[in-house]
């Protein structure tokens, strides 16, 4: 997982965390109800929301880990084509280096006939 979006994982959290904080303040302060059943109301509607906060963070936590398998895989895929791109560029060079070649030796073999055929001429003319 990236820096950054484990920065931002984390940063919901700890931003609901304090969202929990400042309403569990808040109903102490305008809360209508005696203190016990507002610190019953409050400790049950704080762990319902850290709860969400907690359910948030994991689908966060899942969708960071998707995109980045999914990235991953993406990667994986563009490798893997660059790579058989690669070998065949590299099959048709060395195609035609064997082709050049071959036409190298042809063209020598010839021109060493050429060059018997005139050394001949040449040493039947001096006799």
């Amino acid at each position: 997982m990236s820096e950054e979006r484990t920065n931002l994982v984390t940063g919901l959290v700890v931003g609901g965390l304090i969202g929990v904080g400042v309403g569990i303040g808040l109903g102490f302060l305008f809360a209508p109800r005696p203190g016990r059943e507002t610190r019953e109301l409050v400790r049950k509607r704080a762990s319902e929301v850290g709860g969400r906060v907690l359910e948030r963070a994991h689908e966060a936590t899942e969708r960071v880990r998707s995109a980045t398998l999914e990235a991953a895989e993406k990667a994986r895929e563009a490798v893997g084509d660059l790579a058989q791109r690669g070998r065949e560029a590299l099959k048709e060079g060395v195609e035609r280096v064997r082709g050049a070649y071959q036409l190298g030796v042809e063209a020598a073999q010839e021109k060493r006939e050429e060059m018997l055929e005139r050394l001949e001429e040449l040493e039947e003319g001096g006799r």
